[in-house]
């Protein structure tokens, strides 16, 4: 049985590492990206623009790039805000993503 100022010390740790991983980077960039999604989610009516992409999508790819940076250009600031951030976010998120798995950790044997 432990005594209580073990159960204190270990509170404390377990505290500070919940603290640390919460303000990770990995966690801040997710938080961003689910931020910018709600925001995107709130803004804009999805079903509208799935319903005129697939309308464009018969014209080929030319035509569904410009269909995107039209949709994006000419939507409201806060959402190209979101957009920005939100593709910000998952561009840093796949770029450690691809980083750590192709150097993974290695524990030093010493």
């Amino acid at each position: 049985m432990r005594s209580k100022i073990e159960q204190q010390v270990m509170a404390g740790v377990g505290i500070v590492y919940a603290a640390r991983q919460l303000t990770s980077r990995t966690a801040l960039e997710l938080y961003a990206l689910v931020l910018s999604a709600c925001g995107v989610i709130f803004f804009v009516s999805l079903p509208h623009v799935f319903a005129n992409l697939v309308h464009v999508m018969n014209g080929g790819l030319p035509s569904i790039t410009t269909f995107a940076l039209t949709a994006v250009m000419s939507t409201k600031l806060i959402v190209q805000l979101a957009l920005l951030i939100g593709s910000f976010s998952l561009v840093s998120l796949a770029v450690n993503t691809l980083r750590s798995v192709s150097h993974p950790p290695t524990l030093a044997v010493r």
